[in-house]
């Protein structure tokens, strides 16, 4: 591909309007981000399925609580190794080329699971393989699509809709892996998410020199000729090393699931906060600039407070489908991994009233701090709102599929308030010196908030299900609650300005 790319040249992305007014290579990223999210979305709303059913029924046979845990650390160690990524493509690979072999990968780590009787080693070895995916392309896929437009370019946002609109579609995977699932078994429902991840990466292979040219071939940053073999030597010894420790651990027994998700959620716990903390007091960050990432930090613990509660619909309330609701509609009968694609459909519905409103108000919309306030305690109120059936009825009992459709409901309201502004916030708010490394730290908020969902699990327990709602819902909608009454007084610091005799810290 390298050899092929010094050939290449430019296309005039300004005049290019072949794919719905956009650039031709919009449909490549868009079908992508389309492929992307059918095998990632088809892959997770059946694994947790896949983990607790017994050896018998095809499944795994791990715990319900063991299950849990292990889709959680998955989560937040995927948010980890996809920073890790960025770095990989903006360094060493360049997007085009970390794209092919991140894609690549990706495809092999679905394809591992769908052979049958591969067993817990095959499970551990796929999920590896995906983690090394993510290590290898980050967010690869919107770094090309936003190289398809100029700086002025008024058609960038419509075209990051298309892609984000594609995404959403992906999202009805999971009512055809849980429906090959139950007919078949689900081999054959992650047969069906690699295939479809295959498919967007055939459809890269032919698409991309002729639509991009050159655009992605190099590292936006790349490291010294001098040091690229050697950093890539050790970055890969240092991956063989710690992925084999981790096979081996598990195989002998020395580690069980519980103490190895309850390390790593404490770790990704303690990493951004340690990485807050670096900014703070680094020598390039000024007195004001250090005043204004208290009020980040605040958001910031919302954030992942909001993301913890989020995890509970993968994870514990995912459990609560298959168990507890009433799946048969008339002569139908809904797979519990089907409940995964409602949130895509609010996302899509809640975001565009949203949308509209803050634009309608204009001047007149709340404060940054004021809609992140009130969405939290949105996120809060989801899980409180779960007490309610857990405590009006018994395990015996299904119950109407409303109740959890109406926790998506709030839960998703609380997204479509504090998503849009989560990212800009901290643009807003990071050093001079730090805007990417803010962006950075924000990503890491998901990554938290699913290992403080992996370390609640420890306390979750059947017939105290009300009990862990009524705290986890509890904590974050009070953080909410916090942030609405302060709002003004957060607001008034993060809009402090930069005083021009304002000298970086001394230290």
């Amino acid at each position: 591909m390298e050899r092929q790319s010094r050939a290449l040249t430019t296309p005039d992305f300004a005049h290019d309007k072949r794919f719905l007014g956009h650039p031709k290579g919009m449909f490549t990223t868009s079908f992508m981000a389309l492929s992307e999210a059918f095998g990632n979305y088809g892959m997770t709303a059946i694994l947790i399925y896949y983990l607790y059913t017994s050896v018998s029924q095809g499944g795994l046979g791990f715990s319900q609580n063991e299950a849990a845990q292990l889709l959680n650390v998955y989560n937040s160690l995927a948010c980890m190794a996809g920073i890790i990524g960025g770095f990989v493509a903006d360094r060493f690979l360049g997007i085009r080329r970390s794209m092919l072999v991140g894609y690549s990968i990706k495809t092999i780590g679905y394809l591992l699971l769908a052979i049958p009787a591969g067993g817990k080693t095959l499970y551990l070895i796929s999920q590896l393989v995906l983690l090394i995916a993510s290590m290898s392309m980050g967010s690869s896929l919107y770094a090309l699509a936003g190289k398809l437009y100029g700086k002025t370019d008024t058609r960038r946002d419509s075209g990051f809709s298309i892609m984000y609109i594609m995404n959403n579609v992906g999202a009805i995977a999971p009512m055809i892996t849980g429906a090959l699932a139950m007919l078949f078994n689900y081999n054959v429902g992650f047969l069906f998410a690699g295939i479809l991840q295959g498919v967007g990466l055939v459809i890269y292979i032919l698409t991309s020199n002729k639509l991009f040219g050159d655009v992605g071939t190099k590292p936006d940053d790349p490291a010294p000729a001098d040091k690229k073999k050697k950093l890539l030597l050790q970055f890969f010894i240092t991956l063989v090393v710690l992925f084999g420790t981790i096979i081996v651990l598990f195989a002998t027994g020395a580690v069980s699931v519980k103490v190895f998700c309850n390390v790593v959620s404490t770790v990704s716990i303690f990493i951004p906060l340690a990485y807050i903390a670096i900014i703070m007091t680094s020598k390039k960050t000024t007195r004001v600039e250090a005043k204004r990432l208290w009020p980040f930090l605040w958001l910031f613990a919302c954030n992942c407070f909001n993301m913890m509660v989020w995890f509970q619909s993968t994870s514990i309330l995912a459990i609560y489908a298959d168990q507890r609701v009433n799946l048969q509609l008339g002569p139908w009968t809904m797979t519990p991994a089907s409940f995964q694609t409602v949130p895509a459909v609010l996302a899509v519905i809640f975001g565009s009233v949203v949308s509209w409103l803050w634009t309608k108000l204009g001047s007149r919309q709340p404060s940054t701090t004021l809609k992140f306030g009130v969405g939290t305690v949105f996120y809060g109120a989801s899980a409180l709102f779960m007490v309610i059936p857990y405590t009006l009825f018994p395990a015996n009992v299904k119950v109407s599929p409303l109740w959890l459709i109406m926790f998506y409901v709030l839960n998703i309201w609380g997204e479509a308030m504090t998503s849009p502004v989560g990212f800009s916030t901290a643009t807003l708010l990071a050093p001079t010196a730090f805007t990417a490394q803010m962006v950075t730290v924000w990503k890491l908020g998901q990554s938290t908030g699913a290992g403080l969902s992996s370390l609640a699990v420890n306390f979750y327990t059947p017939g105290h299900e009300a009990q862990y709602f009524a705290i986890i819902g509890g904590v974050t909608a009070l953080l909410g609650i916090s942030l609405w009454i302060f709002h003004k007084k957060m607001q008034k610091i993060i809009e402090t300005k930069e005083e021009p005799t304002d000298n970086v810290q001394a230290g």
